[in-house]
């Protein structure tokens, strides 16, 4: 009989499996002591991950230099950019206070996609130079009071400033909130092909289109600030749009290195880490002016890896011979965008933008509300007014977020799988086992609790870091099975197990896998592998393309991206799915 032909033999009868696998080894030359266990370590796998990632911020990323702006397009869904479609803008109403003027604006970034926005313009004619105001999780968005302080400020410093609501709802859940219909910003799923940072710097990009159409708005010279998520999307939009000159980070640039899975998972977008640290990521417009400010005490992005992160940036700059385009300041404070914040971001702006004398700080012309922690009630109007309303709650019909995913994922734009480029070293980062399992290698989900083969590996797949699999760019699935292609017999020449770290990773996956072996051989690769569970069937698939001839027996046969989305598993999540042909 054949070896493929045995394998046929195969059956799920619990109590008639191990002697037919065991008959199935033998007639190959391969039989021997039975090996059973189930249990794998997550946190060996996850020490590997962390290690991955530390290493790419340290040494920044693995993009060449040609590739870095189309791959962050891609990590926000971005490439090619969204039809610049009709902005259908609105003024829908005015307040004029003394000095400036508050303007709300409504406009569509996308087709139905309902942005909001409060314009804060000095008197006078201008043209005024631009500041765009992302934020982050405040209490009420662009409504906040320390929100509308920035916007007051900067008026009244002769900058047109707006400040764009974000996509969504987090911690913002009230009346204020004029898109929380766009869905949930934590959605594991956004990774696939719409992160709500990429929608948000879209909605940023449009929004400065909208300024360009006013001869008030001097859109030549344009600056970007935000703190926390604010921060994530001011970093996003300052590397991918060069309209704008220079950017003021908020308590958000600090090193992955010591930070890997800092701020809320809308902060987390695929394949960052490749692109290095954040500082990698905002050298990109090196030599654009571009200060960091940092808190003493940030739970989030700590104080040490905000230092580490400019000393990187500021060493971009300097091989720019641009190390004065680059600064940092620290403020006493916790996570925050406070007053003293503000009036180090004013000087900058007033330097880079109006070509200003250099100095530290601009005073604030007025007492205004500090800021989150400090938040007295100075010069500032009640968040919730309805007179900062921009729509009414019967008037802000939208598109959502999750809308915009299962868009790109019905029009994607399919690249090969390329195993030399996805294929991670994981040797590098543990040490890989030599599996010698014989022909077949069953494998299930930890989750099930359903009866399955005796001695199957239970796959970890709701203990992996998933936030740190976001920034490496890879599923639970997948790095399960590279996992596995590396440690099976039959893996890459020169991907030999070793541990250059010194750490013994993953030897627990040897004590996972069935091994019925015996021989002191080289041992044959696997020819088949039987996934049970939702994900197991996923590492079967992606383990194929790593080894064509391999057989695969499933339980689920997914058929598509949008397939694993409708499935509502989180861990069947791919980022940059948008991106990838489906496997097989």
């Amino acid at each position: 009989m054949e070896d493929t032909d045995s394998l046929r033999l195969i059956t799920y009868n619990a109590g008639m499996v191990t002697l037919l696998v065991i008959a199935t080894l033998a007639s190959v030359g391969l039989a021997g002591p039975s090996v059973y266990s189930n249990q794998v370590d997550p946190k060996l796998i996850n020490e590997m991950l962390r290690k991955r990632v530390t290493d790419l911020a340290s040494k920044g990323g693995e993009v060449a230099a040609s590739e870095r702006r189309k791959h962050l397009a891609q990590s926000l869904g971005l490439d090619p950019l969204p039809p610049k479609t009709d902005l259908r803008a609105q003024v829908t109403g005015i307040i004029q206070r003394e000095g400036y003027r508050v303007e709300k604006i409504r406009y569509e970034a996308r087709p139905g996609e309902l942005v909001t926005a409060h314009l804060y313009m000095p008197d006078g004619d201008g043209p005024f130079p631009v500041v765009l105001n992302p934020h982050g999780h405040w209490s009420h968005k662009k409504s906040t009071a320390h929100l509308q302080s920035r916007g007051i400020s900067l008026a009244l410093y002769g900058f047109a400033a707006l400040i764009v609501d974000s996509p969504g709802v987090s911690w913002d859940d009230n009346m204020a909130n004029e898109r929380k219909a766009m869905g949930p910003h934590d959605d594991w799923w956004a990774s696939m092909g719409a992160p709500l940072q990429g929608i948000y710097v879209w909605d940023l990009m449009r929004g400065l289109d909208y300024l360009e159409t006013r001869k008030d708005c001097d859109t030549s010279k344009v600056g970007i600030t935000g703190a926390s998520g604010g921060g994530t999307a001011a970093m996003y939009a300052f590397a991918m749009d060069d309209r704008i000159k220079a950017a003021v980070p908020v308590c958000y640039i600090a090193s992955y290195e010591t930070a890997t899975t800092d701020g809320c998972l809308c902060n987390h977008v695929g394949g960052a880490i490749l692109l290095g640290d954040r500082s990698d990521i905002m050298g990109i417009r090196a030599p654009a002016p571009a200060m960091i400010i940092g808190a003493t005490v940030d739970a989030d992005f700590p104080l040490e890896a905000t230092k580490l992160a400019y000393e990187r940036l500021k060493k971009i700059y300097k091989d720019k011979r641009a190390e004065d385009m680059c600064r940092l300041e620290i403020v006493e404070a916790n996570h925050d965008y406070n007053r003293r914040m503000r009036e180090a971001m004013l000087a900058f702006f007033c330097e880079h933008l109006k070509g200003e004398p250099k100095r530290g700080y601009k005073p604030e012309l007025r007492p205004l509300t500090d800021g989150a922690e400090v938040n007295y009630p100075s010069g500032t109007v009640d968040a919730e007014s309805e007179e900062l309303l921009v729509t009414h709650p019967g008037d802000r019909q939208t598109i959502s977020m999750r809308d915009i995913l299962k868009r790109s994922l019905l029009e994607p734009y399919p690249e090969r799988y390329e195993v030399d480029k996805r294929l991670v070293r994981w040797a590098k980062y543990g040490r890989l086992p030599q599996i010698r399992p014989g022909a077949i290698v069953a494998i299930h989900d930890s989750t099930l609790d359903t009866a399955r083969e005796p001695g199957s590996i239970a796959l970890p797949v709701n203990q992996l870091n998933q936030r740190e699999l976001i920034y490496v760019g890879l599923s639970v699935y997948e790095i399960l099975a590279q996992l596995l292609h590396l440690s099976l017999p039959g893996a890459p020449e020169g991907w030999e197990a070793s541990s250059v770290l010194g750490s013994d990773a993953l030897t627990s996956i040897i004590a996972s896998v069935k091994t019925l072996a015996g021989s002191t051989g080289p041992g044959e690769p696997p020819k088949m592998i039987v996934a049970e569970g939702p994900v197991s069937s996923m590492v079967a698939k992606f383990l194929k393309i790593y080894r064509p001839d391999l057989q695969i027996e499933v339980s689920h046969k997914w058929t598509s991206w949008s397939d694993l989305l409708d499935s509502s598993i989180k861990e069947l999540s791919q980022p940059g799915a948008r991106y990838m042909a489906w496997p097989g």
